[in-house]
């Protein structure tokens, strides 16, 4: 890293090359989002099975009239108690399994094992919730929390592990997979419970991939950045080695100088988050940004998929929520490839998606609300259910574009190496907390009004374009090492950042004042 003046130019950012094993790597780890995924395509549907209702409904919510499928409309305590806290738990376990045991776990034996531990207790808790339930519903639901925590703790090391193996040139593409991961893991699961009607193998698939990850991970390094700090300079060149291709000294020297401006420093603590203004500042941006995550409403599309698709006037939800997914994995794919492009961005991204998600929603809202119930039921319910149709496959797009990805990214890259571990933890919790927020109060708001629940989350989508257009800083292509900057008082410097945006082309030049 050069520094002349004023300026600081990101040398580094030019010259890192990936390598196959650095992609490798990255996939491998990113399987750990496809868990979630897994549980968000399946529980969705598996809930509307007959099989699923049998186990679970009839005896436990009430008897064979009641727990049919036009019966379960009206029940109660099947939607409200079961249903939520079924969905509710796995967000709630994985904001337990990020704040409590993810710190401790990536802190003192690195990113690599927290990854895969995550994966095992995943893999546990579905077995819990699915094969071994013993028809019992106090250990499925531990089963499901178990679940989530298993989840929580992987997916809290992947944004860290993507941040820090990754060259800075593509740190955002993919940092992308982790959501891509996501999308295909609903997507699967779609399709093996359209045409796989058995309950308990729709419950065990979260537990499959963390299977997966579990064993992967024995085969993938650790982040350069974790050996170096932990053992060594020449450790942490070596494990850099594994994931680029080329000379590595520069990069090297910039992470060692990090890494002894930090020796001495105690990690940061949550408590500590909230000391120091610049830190402070930047927590706070990242809670709020993965907040808005969920504000977009889309786990209440996804949680309750065939139930709130059939609400909204389409005949075969399951169907439907199939294409829905399978349409959001081309447009999540879209976003990855801009993200680290010059036409893309962090912030770009993000203030268009948001223009493609409130506005359908709210369209749909009243096409519901004002098309139902027409005398001239044909052609208006038709046209009712098309227009549906359309605008949440507009807004699932908008998500995928950004939304779904650049949250998990951009904690990720906003805070140093003290920093992170307490600030991610924070922000992947509050995620799940938000997450189980929405899986509560969205068969509330079915209840209330169905239009009515897509205008509540019409209105937060403007919310969170006015979030976004204030506070939040393109970190494109930055090193690490520098973008803690980008958030300092205005009133002191300028900062000209020199990156490159694609690996072996010319640098785009943003510069930011300060």
């Amino acid at each position: 890293m050069e520094e002349d003046g004023g300026f600081l130019r990101q040398t580094s950012a030019k010259e890192a090359q990936a390598s196959f094993a650095m992609y490798n790597a990255i996939a491998v780890a990113m399987t750990g989002a496809a868990m979630f995924g897994f549980d968000q395509g399946n529980f969705g549907n598996v809930q509307v099975f007959e099989g699923f209702r049998e186990q679970w409904c009839i005896g436990h919510f009430g008897n064979a009239t009641s727990c049919s499928e036009e019966g379960v409309l009206h029940n109660a305590g099947w939607e409200s108690v079961f249903l939520e806290w079924a969905g509710t738990l796995i967000p709630v376990g994985a904001a337990a399994g990020a704040l409590f045991l993810g710190p401790m776990i990536t802190n003192r034996c690195g990113r690599k094992p927290c990854i895969a531990t995550g994966g095992g207790i995943t893999l546990f808790g579905c077995l819990m919730a699915s094969y071994v339930s013993f028809s019992n519903v106090a250990v499925f639901m531990v089963g499901r929390f178990i679940t989530g925590f298993g989840v929580g703790v992987s997916c809290f090391a992947l944004p860290l592990y993507n941040a820090e193996v990754s060259t800075p040139s593509i740190r955002g593409m993919t940092g992308s997979l982790f959501q891509l991961n996501v999308v295909v893991g609903c997507f699967i699961s779609c399709i093996v419970t359209l045409f796989f009607k058995n309950w308990q193998f729709g419950m065990v698939l979260p537990g499959l991939a963390g299977g997966v990850l579990l064993i992967g991970s024995f085969f993938i390094p650790e982040s350069p950045r974790y050996v170096m700090e932990k053992h060594g300079y020449e450790k942490g060149v070596e494990c850099l080695q594994r994931v680029r291709s080329g000379d590595v000294t520069l990069e090297a020297q910039e992470i060692l100088k990090q890494v002894e401006e930090e020796k001495g420093i105690k990690h940061v603590s949550l408590t500590g988050l909230f000391k120091e203004r610049n830190l402070r500042k930047r927590v706070i941006i990242a809670c709020t940004l993965v907040i808005g995550q969920q504000a977009t409403g889309v786990n209440a599309f996804l949680g309750y998929a065939a139930t709130l698709f059939k609400q909204c006037g389409i005949d075969s939800p399951i169907l439907f929520n199939a294409i829905f997914n399978s349409i959001m994995i081309f447009a999540c794919i879209a976003g990855l490839l801009m993200v680290d492009s010059k036409y893309g961005g962090r912030r770009k991204q993000l203030l268009w998606a948001t223009y493609a998600m409130g506005p359908p929603l709210v369209i749909a809202g009243f096409a519901l609300q004002f098309m139902g119930n027409s005398e001239a039921e044909g052609g208006h319910n038709q046209l009712q259910g098309l227009i549906t149709m359309a605008c949440v496959i507009i807004y699932g797009c908008g998500f995928q574009f950004a939304w779904g990805t650049i949250p998990w990214i951009y904690p990720a890259e906003i805070f140093s190496m003290t920093e992170k571990e307490s600030a991610v933890s924070l922000a992947v919790a509050i995620n799940y907390v938000a997450n189980a927020a929405v899986v509560a109060i969205t068969p509330v708001l079915m209840h209330w009004s169905v239009p009515g629940t897509l205008w509540f989350f019409g209105a937060l989508n403007i919310l969170n374009w006015f979030f976004v257009a204030t506070f939040i800083e393109e970190t494109k292509g930055v090193p690490l090492e520098l973008i803690p900057e980008l958030f300092k008082s205005k009133r002191n410097t300028d900062y000209d950042f020199e990156y490159s945006t694609d690996e072996g082309s010319a640098s785009d030049s943003e510069s930011v004042q300060r």
